[in-house]
């Protein structure tokens, strides 16, 4: 197990190029179609043709406008450079430096740590402006590791009892 760990900003997923190409060829198909119509609605001459391929070119282009949107925005999104990784926690040997206000607390002043959920809790009780809550949904450390990986490298560290409670999901049944 690691007894050092960083955490950095967790990064949005960014859209892949299977993504793109699937919606890149679902427009395509889309803006065929598209044409397909409109030649029909030109060359019938029964009233009640051209009235359905009226229904269906609405219907396509709807289609076809959500595609070629989503399409812009997944290409968009993949154009942006990429950020630096920002980092949020280091816990070392040493103890537990918060990057967001550049605070090195030791093992030994911390009085209490929480992990409630996702969200933890750094208590010192003679300092109360030294204490802090990182909401590790926030964080990679779950993408580096398990919860349980993460509570086993705090308890190596910690040597004081470490309270963590976690929500089970629900199952929307309301009960």
């Amino acid at each position: 197990m690691e007894s050092e760990i960083t955490l950095y900003k967790s990064q949005p997923e960014r859209a892949g190029y299977s993504t793109i190409t699937i919606f890149t060829i679902s427009s395509v198909a889309l803006l065929a179609a598209f044409c397909a119509v409109v030649f029909l609605l030109f060359t019938n001459q029964n009233f009640f043709y051209i009235l359905i391929s009226i229904l269906v070119l609405l219907g396509v282009s709807v289609f076809l406008y959500a595609s070629v949107k989503i399409l812009i925005s997944c290409i968009a999104e993949r154009m942006k450079p990429v950020e630096e990784p920002v980092k949020k926690l280091t816990i070392s040997s040493k103890g537990i430096f918060n990057h967001r206000t550049e605070r090195q607390l030791i093992w030994e002043e911390i009085s209490e740590i929480q992990v409630i959920d996702s969200m933890l809790s750094v208590t010192v009780d003679p300092h109360p402006e030294k204490d802090f809550q990182l909401n590790l949904s926030d964080t990679d450390v779950y993408k580096q590791m398990t919860r349980a990986d993460f509570e086993n490298l705090l308890k190596h560290h910690y040597k004081k009892e470490i309270y963590t409670y976690y929500t089970p999901p629900s199952c929307g049944c309301g009960g």
